[in-house]
C-alpha cells in the first residue's frame, strides 16, 4: 500500500538499490567508451550484469517482488545490454551501413523487454500461452526442467548481447580475428539475436548463483585483465585485490572475538569517547591478522610481478598498515556516535540507513588512506576502494552473522 503522506513517488527497497547499482557502473562504462577504453567498458558492464542478475533472485528470496521492480529492471536492461553495447560498437568502428544490426538489436530488445514487463518469466504451465492476454505476471511459476526455480525466458534475453559482443571484440583486440571478419560475425550474430529476441519461444534462465557469478564475475575478470592499464575497470580490480588481506584479517578477528581469545587485551582504549567495542585487542590483533592475510597473496604476487600494487613492498608490512588503517578509520565515527548518545553496536531509529552506510565507509576510508601513504596507490584505485569496500563488508558481515561469528549482519 502506498503511503499517501510520503513526499516521494515511491519507497525503494533493498532490491531496488541493488538494481540501481547498474546506473553508476553503466555511466562509468560509457565514460570509458568515450576514451576508447573498450575492454574496460565491457568489464564494467559485466559487473553491472552481476547486479542485474542478482536483483530478481534476491527479490524472490526476500519476498520483495513487485511490478515497479520489473519496470525499473527493464530500464536498467536498456542501458546495460542495448544502448551502451551499441555505443561501444560505434566507437570501435561499427558505423555506416554496419549500424543496421545495431538498430535491429536496440529495437527488438526494447520490444522484448516491453513484453517481459507484461508477462514476466514463464513457468511450465505458461509455455503454450506466451503472448496470451490471460498470461498474468502474478501467476506462480510451476516447476520446470528449464531452470532450478522453474522459470524460463520468453524470447531470447537481452543480456546475450554482451556474451556475443565481448568475446568477438576481445579476439579482435588480441589480433586473432581481423577487423572485417569481426564486423561480419557481429553483423550476422546481432541480426540473428534480434530475431530470436522477438520470437515466441522459451529460453533457458540461469538460476544457479554459482552459474551467474561464474559468468558475470568471470567475464569482468577476463575483460578487465585484457583492458588498458589506465582504465577504470582495472583500477576497480586492483581495489578488490587490495581488499583480500583486510577481509581475511576481519574474519579472523571475529573468530578471536567470538571465542574470546586474549581476554586480557579486551579492554576499551577509551570507553567514554569510543565505547566498549574499541579495545586494545582489536588494535593488536587486526593488524597482525591482516598481515597474515596478506601472505595469502604470495602466489598471485609471483604471477603478477611488477603489475601488482604490492610490487617492491613488504606484504607483511602492507597488511599490518592496512589493518591499522581499518582500526583508526573507525575511531572518528565511534566518537561522533557516542556524542550523539548512540551506544556501541546500536542503530538509531532515525537515520538508520545513513548510519549503516557510514559504519562501512569509515574503515574503507582508513584503509584507502593507509594504502595511499604506504603503497602510493592512484586516486582512482583509492576512490574505487572506498566505493566498493562497503558492499564487500556487508557481504562478509552477513556471512559472519549466519555462521554465528557476529551478533548482527551490519
Amino acid at each position: 500500500m502506498k503511503n499517501m503522506n510520503s513526499p516521494w513517488l515511491i519507497r525503494l527497497n533493498r532490491v531496488d538499490c541493488i538494481t540501481l547499482l547498474s546506473v553508476p557502473l553503466t555511466l562509468l562504462a560509457i565514460s570509458e567508451v568515450l576514451q576508447q577504453h573498450i575492454m574496460s567498458a565491457l568489464g564494467l558492464l559485466y559487473l553491472a550484469m552481476t547486479a542485474d542478475a542478482l536483483d530478481g533472485m534476491l527479490a524472490r528470496r526476500w519476498n520483495l517482488t513487485r511490478n515497479f521492480g520489473r519496470y525499473l529492471d527493464g530500464f536498467m536492461d536498456v542501458l546495460i545490454y542495448l544502448l551502451t553495447p551499441a555505443l561501444i560498437l560505434m566507437q570501435w568502428g561499427f558505423t555506416g551501413w554496419w549500424m543496421i544490426p545495431l538498430v535491429l538489436m536496440v529495437g527488438c530488445g526494447c520490444i522484448r523487454l516491453s513484453v517481459f514487463n507484461e508477462t514476466g518469466n514463464l513457468g511450465e504451465g505458461e509455455a503454450n500461452k506466451a503472448n496470451s492476454e490471460e498470461a498474468k505476471p502474478e501467476e506462480e511459476a510451476k516447476p520446470s526442467e528449464t531452470s532450478v526455480d522453474g522459470l524460463a525466458y520468453q524470447g531470447m534475453p537481452v543480456f546475450w548481447s554482451l556474451f556475443i559482443i565481448a568475446p568477438l571484440l576481445w579476439l579482435n583486440t588480441l589480433g586473432v580475428l581481423p577487423t572485417i571478419a569481426t564486423k561480419v560475425l557481429l553483423a550476422v550474430s546481432l541480426t540473428v539475436f534480434s530475431y530470436l529476441m522477438v520470437r515466441k519461444a522459451r529460453f533457458f534462465k540461469f538460476s544457479s548463483l554459482r552459474q551467474i557469478l561464474a559468468l558475470t564475475l568471470g567475464g569482468f575478470l577476463l575483460w578487465t585483465l585484457g583492458s588498458e592499464n589506465d582504465g577504470l575497470a582495472k583500477a576497480l580490480l586492483t581495489a578488490f585485490y587490495l581488499q583480500i588481506p583486510v577481509v581475511i584479517g576481519g574474519v579472523l578477528h571475529m573468530v578471536v572475538v567470538s571465542r574470546d581469545y586474549l581476554p586480557g587485551l579486551a579492554k576499551p582504549i577509551w570507553k567514554t569517547a569510543f565505547g566498549a567495542n574499541k579495545t586494545w585487542r582489536g588494535f593488536v590483533v587486526v593488524p597482525a591478522l591482516t598481515a597474515a592475510g596478506a601472505l595469502v597473496l604470495l602466489p598471485f604476487e609471483w604471477l603478477l610481478g611488477d603489475r601488482s600494487p604490492f610490487a617492491g613492498y613488504s606484504l607483511l608490512l602492507a597488511g599490518a598498515i592496512a589493518g591499522l588503517g581499518y582500526m583508526l578509520g573507525e575511531l572518528p565515527n565511534s566518537l561522533v556516535k557516542r556524542r550523539m548518545g548512540i551506544g556501541a553496536g546500536e542503530l538509531p531509529e532515525q537515520g538508520k540507513v545513513i548510519t549503516i552506510a557510514v559504519d562501512q565507509l569509515d574503515s574503507a576510508i582508513g584503509v584507502a588512506a593507509a594504502y595511499s601513504i604506504y603503497l602510493g596507490i592512484s586516486s582512482d584505485v583509492a576512490l574505487w576502494y572506498i566505493i566498493s569496500f562497503p558492499l564487500t563488508a556487508l557481504i562478509v558481515k552477513d556471512w559472519l552473522h549466519k555462521n554465528a561469528l557476529k551478533q548482527s549482519a551490519v
